[in-house]
């Protein structure tokens, strides 16, 4: 997976508005028993992001996809939440 982490943070760290979002959905994908295996973050399995993005994109290195796609993601994600209330 050639996607720059540093790269999707800064997105989203500009847009105040997505943080809690992002925060949210990263906990929502975190691995299970994640804090018994270093490095103990929240964090998605690689396997997990793997198959995501080969479900998503039909190749595991999504490309430039991903740079709108993990923003629209989350607006949504945000509208939607908003929505089913």
């Amino acid at each position: 997976m050639k996607v720059s982490l540093f790269k999707e943070i800064m997105k989203i760290a500009v847009r105040p508005h997505l943080w809690v979002v992002a925060v949210t959905q990263l906990w929502h994908l975190r691995k299970k028993n994640w804090y018994k295996s270093f490095p103990f973050m929240p964090i998605p399995s690689k396997e997990y992001l793997q198959f995501r993005l080969l479900t998503a994109y039909g190749n595991e290195d999504p490309g430039e996809y991903i740079e709108k796609d993990l923003i629209t993601y989350l607006k949504w994600s945000r509208g939607w939440k908003t929505s089913a209330r």
